[in-house]
């Protein structure tokens, strides 16, 4: 299933081609009262005798010249309109946008509600995500009380992951769970950069001082925020040998996690079995990166294909009888 965020540029190159629609339209409403046969008899008989004294041949209208000739007509309007939602590659710009991992590492992500655990399946999507990105940009924080850089910004992906596998709460010098301590880090991160760059959080919650932190530091950057929360919201529960209610884990804090991408104009994806939730954070990366150095990149024309289309749909002028009488 496509993911509709690669849409959010959506819009149309020549767009005024789209007033074509407007006399195309009074041309059909034209067309159907000229060939009216009963406009006369409808002005001094009702409907019901009309109905009763005449035969209607179901269905003679539903595929006619004319209908197809606003078809044809609409699709060529979208197609002169120049739909387009991308900027074409230019083999002389280079992707030099920075993606920031930033992993939880606090006792939480510890819980089994997801095997093995929250952290492995965490570092697991990290590698599977590196994979798609290949040599680009990447730097790599651990945060739990503290936040610590582990790589900074480099495109040697086996580094990172040589790193990944040793980080675990242990080698954090405070616990707890504070995300905003990593937005210092990645400020610095970002400043050698001149293009739009994404922070992703990877963890299982936060708190009202992240929410804060988080809104007034995405208030002045271009810069782009992806949660990828990683926990079952809700909390399991299952009884003991002396039928008291015991909880199985810590659930993760869906709704601080919610209200930290809504204030920050970010994007919230769920963890999944499957790589459906690599492929929606790798495509937000890659979106993100519209409007780079070259602003005077074309946009891409995506109307062309429409063209078999209409081309299909004459056809039908080849059948005999077929017409359109002006």
């Amino acid at each position: 299933m496509p993911d509709l965020i690669q849409f959010q540029h959506f819009h149309f190159i020549r767009p005024y081609w789209l007033l074509v629609i407007i006399p195309v339209i009074f041309i059909f409403l034209s067309f159907n009262r000229r060939d009216d046969s009963m406009a006369f008899w409808k002005k001094v008989m009702s409907k019901e005798i009309i109905a009763k004294l005449t035969i209607s041949a179901k269905g003679q209208n539903g595929l006619s010249p004319k209908s197809l000739m606003i078809v044809i007509a609409l699709v060529f309007s979208v197609v002169l309109a120049g739909p387009t939602w991308q900027q074409q590659n230019s083999p002389f710009t280079e992707d030099k946008s920075v993606l920031i991992i930033a992993l939880d590492v606090s006792k939480t992500m510890n819980q089994t509600d997801i095997q093995p655990t929250r952290l492995l399946r965490a570092k697991q999507k990290i590698i599977e995500l590196l994979a798609l990105r290949g040599d680009a940009n990447t730097a790599l924080i651990a945060y739990s009380g503290t936040a610590h850089t582990v790589m900074p910004t480099t495109n040697d992906s086996k580094m990172i992951r040589h790193f990944l596998d040793s980080l675990n709460n242990t080698l954090m010098p405070k616990s707890g769970k504070r995300p905003q301590a990593i937005l210092p880090i990645a400020s610095k991160l970002f400043e050698p950069t001149l293009v739009p760059g994404t922070l992703l959080l990877m963890g299982d919650g936060g708190s009202a001082e992240t929410v804060s932190e988080f809104a007034d530091f995405f208030k002045s950057q271009s810069h782009q925020l992806i949660v990828w929360a990683f926990g079952k919201s809700a909390r399991l529960e299952q009884k003991s040998e002396l039928d008291e209610t015991v909880s199985t884990f810590i659930p993760m804090q869906l709704s601080q996690l919610e209200s930290l991408v809504d204030n920050s104009h970010g994007r919230l994806v769920l963890m999944s079995h499957d790589k459906q939730d690599v492929q929606k954070v790798y495509r937000s990366i890659e979106n993100n990166l519209v409007i780079v150095e070259d602003s005077n990149r074309p946009w891409l024309d995506s109307g062309y294909p429409l063209i078999y289309l209409t081309a299909l749909l004459f056809l039908f002028w080849f059948r005999r009888g077929w017409t359109l009488q002006w």
